[in-house]
């Protein structure tokens, strides 16, 4: 079982969904902002790298990927990882939320 998590992604123009496995470079790419984490942008954000990263042909910019591209919310697979890369529930350094 990976640490990092993968996704089962719609997009438009594809006739099946594409399955994507995520890595710490996708996940250390995305700006976090301890004060106000928008989980579900991080996510899409993670989703859009692992998907240049694997060759797979979408919009290089993310707003255009987001507008055009995307066709749903992308499904987490793997649940027994998902709560541990859940962003939400992450702990500062300070052991503060």
């Amino acid at each position: 079982m990976s640490a990092w998590q993968r996704f089962r992604v719609e997009l438009e123009g594809y006739d099946e969904p594409i399955d994507v496995q995520s890595n710490g470079l996708d996940w250390a790419s995305v700006p976090i902002d301890a004060n106000a984490p928008r989980a579900m942008d991080m996510t899409f954000r993670v989703v859009h790298s692992a998907l240049l990263r694997a060759g797979v042909d979408v919009s290089r910019d993310y707003r255009t990927f987001l507008a055009k591209e995307l066709a749903g919310i992308p499904e987490a697979l793997d649940e027994s990882d998902a709560g541990m890369l859940d962003p939400t529930s992450a702990t500062l350094s300070d052991g503060s939320r």
